[in-house]
């Protein structure tokens, strides 16, 4: 493997592994911004795809949607609509089904 490729290879998962040694780790997804929870489209034992959209924070008068960071199952999900939510704070606790 002397031309790189096994080490390509090897590189974390866009999402996967970057970021994680926050609190909760690589399951919990924080909010990327402080805003009002505007909406919110799962709830706690759903499960979900990577990408979907899971809630929409109103902030400065934009709505942003929120997608999951990887697919399974809702764990917690400690919002609520119309509660302020702070960046950084948790959105959703996402468990990955076992293999």
């Amino acid at each position: 493997a002397a031309n790189g490729t096994a080490a390509g290879r090897a590189a974390p998962k866009r999402g996967e592994r970057k970021g994680s040694s926050g609190a909760g780790g690589p399951d919990v997804l924080p909010s990327p911004l402080q805003g009002n929870m505007w909406k919110v489209l799962v709830k706690a034992g759903d499960e979900v795809q990577e990408g979907q959209l899971l809630c929409i924070i109103e902030a400065m008068k934009m709505e942003n949607e929120i997608t999951a960071h990887k697919s399974g199952t809702i764990a917690e999900l400690p919002i609520s609509e119309g509660a302020p939510i702070q960046a950084g704070a948790p959105i959703a606790t996402i468990k990955s089904k076992p293999e």
